[in-house]
């Protein structure tokens, strides 16, 4: 199955929930004027709205070239964008799965459905929905395709087909 969102929906969300607080552990400095995408977030801890949120998820690499500090955290890869990413998605889940934002609710349903693309049946999603009172982030896991980046022009990531077997073997067939 799948499900599309427009990042427009994503920023709604984020603002229809008051922001997300996110440590950011460097500044990141990206201007690409082609996107029209500018991302200047300094380091430390950032109540992030839709906008402010979309440029740390978004980034990937500095202006300026790579400090040996950056390539803790950022070394251009879409790996360690997928890092920052997963991370925010633990914190969204950590601070709004909360009885306080159920008001918020509807107005967030309405948004997702109005901007929505999937091939999950009404069905399914109220499956899904009646789970939602045993949500726990304890319950939540993270996994990244397993492989290697190829990182010189043209930029691409090379699959482990016997290791992704061994994942999904391991975590989704028990």
């Amino acid at each position: 199955n799948y499900v599309y969102l427009n990042i427009e929906t994503f920023r709604k969300i984020i603002d229809l929930l008051g922001g997300v607080w996110i440590e950011v552990p460097i500044d990141l400095d990206y201007d690409d004027p082609l996107q029209d995408l500018h991302i200047h977030i300094k380091k430390g801890k950032h109540l992030m709205d839709g906008k402010m949120a979309e440029g740390y998820l978004r980034f990937r690499h500095p202006n300026n070239g790579y400090t040996e500090e950056m390539l803790k955290y950022y070394d251009g890869s879409d790996l360690k964008r997928i890092e920052a990413q997963q991370n925010f998605i633990k914190e969204l889940i950590k601070q709004k799965v909360n009885i306080i934002y159920l008001p918020k609710l509807n107005e967030i349903i309405d948004t997702v459905f109005d901007n929505l693309e999937t091939n999950v049946s009404l069905s399914q999603v109220f499956k899904l929905v009646k789970t939602v009172k045993d949500f726990s982030l304890e319950k939540v896991n993270f996994y990244t395709l397993p492989g290697s980046s190829m990182d010189h022009s043209p930029y691409y990531y090379l699959y482990d087909e016997e290791a992704i077997k061994k994942l999904v073997e391991e975590n989704f067939f028990k």
